[in-house]
């Protein structure tokens, strides 16, 4: 009971500080929120659009893993999904967004939820692969022409890269038929030897595994041209180089997911490695600023036009557990 109590007294506690944190900044700093106001809507306008093509890509990842277990959904309902845990992990704490998916998956679908953790599983070892490769090789084209080096980040990023790439190479099945233990032990590791043969069948299924690695590349192109139009829209001046690899420490930011889309968490990533992006602290919460309240906005009208007109996909079925 008392680590249930300190499990979600420990995040709402580190947000509530965060979000006062970010209220003394903008009071010392004012200029932040002129800089807000001169951007023209426009831009604010584009950015929605592409994150909502974010979404759908999202969708698309949770429909494509979802078929390879026979469990057909639509596109319809994948992106409606993939909605509703950008919601849920954007305004709630670790990544609740992702609990919402896996109990809606289990009340409609029978989905198993050690199924269903390979296929999140999937999602972000694919992130952090991809995303760590682009910027070891942004980091490399920065070393060769410009002679700049950033030991911290380029150890990290070359962790990571090695870290995931072995995780999808090496793949061992976990059998406890002689075992002879505990019960606890026994279900733990029956639990676990699911899911990892689950995310073996996601692995080896070429294809289909192309396919997840065109998906999250594209979901990161993505991000990368929302980030550039953020930097236009503020009249920062940064080569590309620079916002690929920006794009690329914020898509790793997600390891760290206590508080609400990681709230404060990746700003304090993105002021650790200010020199590698060529940005100022003061710039890096403009763009804080910027892309946090564009992504609050328009979850909160998606929410809004969710909860007012979707009557096919139910919210209760999130909720509801299915005797």
């Amino acid at each position: 009971m008392k680590k249930n109590y300190l499990k979600k007294f420990i995040p709402t506690f580190l947000t509530t500080v965060i979000l006062f944190l970010f209220g003394i900044y903008l009071y010392k700093n004012p200029q932040i929120l002129d800089a807000l106001k001169s951007i023209f809507p426009i831009y604010v306008f584009i950015v929605m659009v592409i994150f909502l093509l974010v979404f759908l890509l999202e969708g698309l990842f949770i429909k494509v893993t979802l078929n390879v277990f026979d469990k057909d959904i639509s596109l319809k309902e994948s992106y409606y999904l993939s909605t509703i845990s950008r919601i849920g992990n954007y305004l709630l704490p670790l990544r609740a967004g992702a609990v919402f998916r896996a109990t809606y998956l289990k009340n409609k679908y029978s989905f198993d939820y050690t199924k269903f953790l390979s296929t999140l599983y999937a999602y972000y070892i694919l992130l952090f692969l991809i995303n760590s490769l682009i910027a070891l090789i942004i980091l490399t084209i920065k070393y060769l022409s410009i002679g700049d080096i950033y030991p911290l980040i380029t150890l990290f990023f070359i962790t990571l890269f090695i870290g995931t790439l072995l995780v999808i190479l090496l793949r061992k099945p976990i059998i406890i038929s002689t075992l002879e233990s505990t019960n606890i032990l026994a279900k733990v590791l029956l639990l676990l030897g699911k899911f990892v043969e689950s995310w073996d069948i996601i692995v080896t299924k070429r294809t289909l595994f192309k396919s997840l690695l065109l998906i999250t590349t594209g979901n990161i192109f993505l991000n990368a041209v929302i980030n550039y139009i953020e930097f236009l829209s503020l009249g920062l001046k940064l080569n590309i180089l620079d916002i690929i690899l920006y794009t690329c420490i914020s898509g790793v930011s997600l390891l760290i997911s206590i508080t609400p889309g990681s709230l404060g968490l990746r700003e304090a990533v993105f002021l650790l490695t200010s020199e590698s992006i060529g940005l100022s602290s003061e710039q890096i919460m403009q763009l804080a600023f910027l892309d946090r309240g564009i992504m609050f906005l328009l979850l909160v009208i998606l929410l809004l036009l969710i909860t007012i007109f979707v009557k096919q996909f139910k919210l209760k079925d999130i909720f509801i557990v299915k005797k």
